[in-house]
């Protein structure tokens, strides 16, 4: 086992120096894993060891890291373990992948602990703002957020942009400014710059056989320990036995199967809900007591149950693939476990929670900063349950619809959108029954295009893949309508669809122009989108409201 920098290791990525083998699994993490990690390097926590091989043999095809520059042979080394973590770190501190990933300076400035989420930020660049924040340093100076890509992404690294940075400071606080940063390279970009990863080697030698059994090893027995197995062990021998405690509730409760609920959510519920000021940091969920764990889980438990069936029964949110954000589950069972509600209380308060779920989607509350924001929420929601004022991101609700012709991807607002058509009723475009919970739980019905995506491309010559595939243009249709249609203009589709009905509830249960001037009838996509952005937004201000 010899140290290896991180610099190092992301540097021979960067080169083509490591590559990888072709039958590793592709990149999956999502960014909160990432972000994760990210924390974990800068507090200099152990993040595992990496298991590579010198490729002399030349045995395996190979392929390149996600995000790196396609580079020609030669290579020196494969990575049979530790691709997730190789290829998150190089996406965050190169400057490439799906998403950027800053630290906020003043939060590092006032505090010294960087193990919770909302010290790292991480930003789809499919948004406007992020482009706009990762290319601006001027930009970044403004909102106080440190672009990690620039460590090893961007000539000069750190300094440089300190550099840049000192020219947007006023004179009076650039003193100031340069302590601070002289203090963030001490004690957090210095960390990250000199990250030692332990890396074993295999032997030049080593043959092919053993290379594959030694990775399919691997694959089976790499899991991360998680809070959820930290705190089984802590109260173990207190008698609570955490993992026969959740298989009776996920047994009392088969919805949350349907959600593939993380038993952490039970844990940071309880966190929450246990303490007159709400709070489910990592290090506070892990000091919980045996006796409040015990004293809470049945009530969070509850909370939660109810919570998954609000979010199914008035927001259409059905299974895990339609949840916006998973991190929303926390404060949703907390909130729930500490109503106190009873008689007509009770649909007050699910009234309030409903509001407070759209609001929270739309406004994509729980994508950054969620142990914060969860903290904040419970504590509001508390005043709001009693007579008090609503949350501010409830009260001050507000959306840009230009966002609804950018997002491509699924992701919470794009989710919502989707959500929202069944809460109003969408009829299937193939038997115009009412689409039902079983028809998205099956599988029968999924997210696809309305005006047909070959037909946009090869028709209409839109290779803009956002503005084909934007959520403005997706709605839920059987796939035997989506296979039908699939190259079809709107108005012959509709025309052979709808030959023995009337087409217009249709259209309308989904939220899509309908009637003699709808723009599908003249195949009009750029007027379609328009309407469409109305009449979602229409919807959005009825729920949020």
């Amino acid at each position: 086992v010899q140290q290896s920098s991180l610099k190092e290791l992301l540097n021979e990525i960067n080169k083509g120096d490591t590559k990888l083998p072709e039958f590793q699994r592709s990149f999956v993490w999502d960014p909160e894993d990432s972000q994760n990690l990210l924390i974990s390097i800068a507090c200099n926590f152990p993040a595992g060891s990496i298991l590579q091989l010198r490729d002399m043999q030349g045995a395996f095809q190979i392929r390149d890291f996600a995000g790196a520059p396609t580079t020609q042979p030669p290579h020196q080394f494969l990575i049979l373990d530790g691709q997730q973590r190789l290829t998150s770190l190089y996406q965050a501190l190169y400057g490439v992948g799906a998403y950027r990933f800053f630290l906020d300076l003043e939060k590092i400035k006032t505090d010294s602990d960087l193990s919770e989420d909302e010290t790292i930020t991480y930003q789809s660049i499919k948004q406007r703002k992020t482009l706009m924040l990762e290319s601006s340093v001027e930009q970044q100076v403004l909102e106080k957020k440190f672009p990690l890509s620039v460590i090893f992404g961007r000539d000069g690294g750190f300094w440089k942009w300190v550099d840049d940075a000192r020219a947007y400071i006023e004179d009076d606080k650039k003193n100031e400014f340069n302590s601070d940063m002289r203090n963030l390279h001490l004690n957090w970009i210095d960390v990250i710059e000199k990250y030692m990863f332990p890396v074993v080697t295999l032997n030049k030698n080593a043959s092919t056989e053993a290379i594959c059994t030694i990775f399919e090893t691997l694959n089976k027995t790499g899991v991360r320990l998680s809070v959820f197995e930290l705190m089984t062990a802590r109260v173990w021998k207190h008698d609570i036995k955490l993992p026969e405690l959740w298989k009776a509730a996920s047994t009392q409760h088969p919805i949350f199967n349907d959600y593939k609920i993380d038993p952490y959510y039970i844990l940071q519920a309880i966190s929450l809900s246990s303490r007159e000021n709400p709070s489910c940091k990592k290090k506070d969920i892990l000091a919980l007591s045996s006796a409040t764990i015990a004293e809470h889980w049945p009530k969070v438990v509850k909370g939660l149950a109810n919570g998954l069936e609000i979010m199914r029964q008035d927001c259409k949110i059905i299974n895990r693939k339609w949840l916006p954000t998973p991190s929303m589950l926390g404060p949703l069972a907390a909130m729930l476990a500490i109503s106190g509600a009873s008689g007509a209380a009770v649909g007050a308060h699910r009234v309030q929670v409903v509001r407070w779920l759209w609001c929270s989607i739309f406004g994509e509350r729980y994508q950054a900063a969620a142990n914060t924001r969860a903290e904040k929420d419970v504590a509001d929601m508390k005043v709001w349950f009693a007579g008090g004022a609503p949350p501010d991101h409830v009260k001050n609700f507000r959306f840009d619809r230009q966002v609804l012709r950018e997002l491509y991807k699924p992701g919470s607002i794009y989710k919502g959108v989707i959500c929202l058509t069944l809460v109003n009723r969408a009829l299937d475009f193939h038997t115009r029954s009412l689409i039902s919970d079983e028809m998205v739980l099956s599988g029968k019905v999924d997210d696809h295009h309305i005006f047909p995506d070959n037909y946009l491309e090869t028709r209409l010559d839109i290779k803009d893949e956002a503005k084909r595939s934007c959520v403005l243009n997706r709605t839920l249709i059987n796939s035997d309508t989506n296979r039908s249609i699939w190259d079809s203009a709107p108005s012959d589709y509709l025309q052979e669809i709808f030959d023995h009905f009337d087409h217009e509830p249709i259209l309308k249960s989904h939220l899509i122009p309908a009637g003699n001037n709808s723009p599908l009838l003249i195949n009009d996509y750029e007027e379609f989108l328009n309407q469409r952005a109305d009449l979602i937004w229409d919807e959005i201000e009825k729920v949020t409201r």
